[in-house]
């Protein structure tokens, strides 16, 4: 998180806002040393730094804990399915069905379930499907023994090291959780890779997706080629891809039906928007529905005017989208969006 800090600062309680460090991989992190050191660039082939992106403050956050922390002292309600909404024009209630045959009834339905969003398939049926781009993804999570997780740590810089390699391929490394700061061989770290599709060889195993990610490191500089050498030849890599949905118009049903963050415009991850758009998304709901609440604006027209601003910025899928390319076309990446607008917001909606 970076641009979007300030706006989660007016959406969530001053205590939970303050202790969102715990949210952190490492909650001792300081997030403005953060931001000074920034999103570096690397050629992957040197570690020498192609491109820094500095911000004034950046948080790389664990999703299970920013999960675990804002939902304390709310009813969330786990291993539900979607699969039918329930629309009366003749009151102001809208119903969503569920697999075990619940259901739950309400004024307003906002679609946060992501980029496979249901909500999103009910609104638009097939339109709603993501396009999956044309590269080879990996994307896992693992631990190393205690010396070699005290060199990596110490390698990384606060925020994540990213390269990319004059051969067209990405890779991202970065820490995720330290469950016990004085055991090493308990950190966690994750790695993203990509690369375009150079032939139809992807195999199924774990076991064949490492030795194919190895198979590609041979010219890497450190840290990434020794941590990929040095990954337990039991790492559990499953098949994954990169997938989008540029942002299409819906019909809200009067104000009844909306969608929020991935499930809105679901983007790659090379500029670093998602997580700072859907809290965008949040604040400008928030704000929408605070009118509706003090009589200010009705409904439809709340939730019109926040359905534009969220379709405007689904802009962003189609920039994050040419960011991801660019990481695998070498040459041209000092073209593209990754170099001209950083991590900055693309728009102001």
């Amino acid at each position: 998180m970076s641009w979007a800090l300030p706006l989660l600062q007016k959406l969530v309680p001053a205590s939970v806002f303050e202790s969102i460090n715990l949210c952190q991989p490492d909650p001792t992190t300081d997030p403005a040393e953060a931001g000074k050191y920034g999103i570096v660039i690397r050629d992957g082939s040197t570690g020498k730094v192609k491109i820094r992106h500095q911000f004034p403050s950046i948080r790389r956050i664990n999703h299970k804990k920013t999960k675990n922390h804002l939902s304390k002292d709310l009813s969330v309600q786990y291993g539900k399915r979607l699969v039918d909404i329930t629309v009366r024009l003749d009151d102001d209630e809208v119903t969503a069905h569920f697999a075990d045959g619940t259901q739950e009834t309400g004024t307003i339905i906002v679609g946060a379930d992501g980029g496979v969003s249901q909500v999103r398939r009910w609104l638009l049926g097939d339109e709603a499907a993501q396009e999956v781009l044309p590269c080879q993804f990996m994307n896992f999570s693992f631990s190393l023994p205690a010396e070699m997780a005290q060199w990596l740590d110490e390698s990384l810089g606060p925020t994540v090291e990213v390269a990319a390699h004059p051969r067209n391929i990405y890779m991202g490394i970065s820490l995720l959780d330290k469950p016990d700061a004085t055991k090493p061989e308990t950190w966690l770290f994750y790695i993203l890779a990509a690369w375009a599709l150079d032939d139809s060889t992807d195999g199924e195993s774990s076991g064949s997706q490492l030795s194919k990610l190895r198979s590609r490191m041979y010219d890497w500089a450190d840290p990434f080629k020794t941590i990929v050498e040095k990954l337990p030849d039991d790492t559990l890599i499953r098949q994954d891809q990169l997938r989008i949905w540029h942002t299409k118009a819906w019909n809200n049903h009067q104000g009844r039906v909306t969608l929020i963050g991935d499930a809105a415009h679901s983007m790659t991850f090379h500029r670093g928007q998602g997580g700072n758009l859907a809290i965008r998304d949040a604040y400008e709901l928030f704000n929408k529905l605070v009118l509706v609440y003090n009589g200010e604006s009705d409904r439809e027209t709340a939730i019109d005017t926040y359905d534009r601003g969220a379709f405007l910025r689904g802009e962003e899928v189609e920039i994050s989208r040419q960011c991801t390319m660019a990481f695998l076309d070498y040459k041209n990446m000092e073209n593209s969006p990754v170099y001209q607008l950083g991590i900055n917001p693309a728009m102001e909606f």
